[in-house]
């Protein structure tokens, strides 16, 4: 039997509108291709003009799941036009609002899986944390998702600093359940490996994600002397599989969650916060900033005018080369388990600069 069956452009299986397109060969995928139907690249033009203050906070709400990382990127970006330094203590709460970011996008993903899979026990779990971590970033920083928080020159943190203790006391327990989940995961290794993502399908040039490191990429912006700020402190060690099977996919995240929270412990050491960076006048220049988001790297490149505003912003991400690489992932897969292998591709059509 021959055809082609579509999931999306609004499905159930990913928070995300695309269409997948899958021709089917003796109900197996021959070819797959995906769609992303996010708001067109135009809306970077919204930035032109704003200060980088303003600037800031567009990027944090550009995506619910990475605005933290957005928002990290894009102020790499203006201190690296403008010559402004971040103190360590203020680079450190950068890494604890990323991490839990991070963690918060890495469980939701895992738990839309399980859910592809109906393994209750691996799907609702997870979303208790998550609701942890919205409420902790609420209490600090006025915002369920922390927008607003990274801003040029460090970080402005509009609440109580020991709302993250109500995370930090999560943690343990958290290890513990990620351990768990992957057992439960393993349990469903037939459905979650018929189907591979290999290093030769990857383009040599490609950015980090983590779809890349379940299947042999060592490429993570936080590892190497070239890391940013408290990243290259911390000597952070990316975690790799190289299966490139939906399940390495899905055991990455899980991987990444643990390595995040122990990223976590060593910031809160270093961490310390006296008050939002003194405002400074800005003039003409350029530059760049690089960030591992939740999805993969996140580049902003800026361009300040005389007055120190906005007259262009420039994002490039890896979820443009991850989505372009739906046909390879899927390939082999029966069509039943097309969604589980769809989302462990951790795409954002949100994050998409194309």
């Amino acid at each position: 039997m021959k055809g082609r069956l579509p999931i999306g452009p609004f499905d159930a299986a990913f928070r995300m509108p695309m269409l997948c397109d899958c021709d089917l060969q003796a109900g197996r995928v021959s070819e797959a291709a995906g769609t992303a139907l996010a708001a067109p690249a135009t809306r970077w033009l919204a930035f032109e003009g704003l200060t980088p203050d303003e600037g800031a906070v567009l990027a944090s709400r550009v995506c619910a799941r990475a605005g933290v990382h957005h928002a990290a990127a894009f102020c790499e970006a203006v201190e690296a036009a403008a010559g402004l330094e971040v103190s360590m203590e203020h680079h450190a709460w950068r890494v604890i609002l990323s991490e839990w970011a991070r963690i918060a996008s890495h469980l939701e993903v895992v738990s839309d899986v399980a859910r592809c899979l109906q393994d209750d026990i691996t799907s609702g779990p997870p979303r208790r944390y998550l609701l942890r971590i919205r409420e902790s970033f609420n209490l600090l920083c006025s915002d369920p998702f922390a927008s607003g928080a990274i801003v040029p020159g460090g970080v402005s943190l509009t609440g109580d600093t020991a709302a993250v203790d109500s995370m930090s006391e999560a943690a343990m327990a958290l290890k513990k359940d990620a351990s768990m989940w992957q057992r439960k995961l393993r349990l469903s290794g037939p459905r979650l490996s018929s189907s591979h993502l290999d290093m030769k399908d990857i383009p040599d040039e490609h950015p980090p994600a983590p779809a890349f490191r379940a299947s042999g990429s060592e490429l993570d912006v936080r590892s190497g002397d070239d890391a940013p700020g408290f990243y290259a402190e911390a000597g952070y060690s990316p975690v790799v599989r190289t299966g490139g099977t939906p399940l390495d996919r899905a055991l990455v995240l899980l991987g990444e969650v643990v390595s995040s929270l122990e990223l976590i412990d060593k910031a809160h050491e270093v961490a310390d916060y006296g008050g939002p960076p003194e405002a400074r006048a800005l003039g003409a220049g350029s530059g760049s900033g690089l960030w591992e988001s939740s999805h993969g790297g996140l580049e902003y490149r800026v361009f300040l005018a005389s007055d120190g505003r906005l007259s262009r912003v420039r994002p490039a991400s890896a979820a443009d080369v991850v989505a372009e690489l739906v046909g390879p992932a899927l390939k082999g897969a029966p069509f039943e388990d097309v969604a589980p292998a769809l989302v462990s591709l951790n795409m954002c059509v949100s994050c998409s600069t194309a």
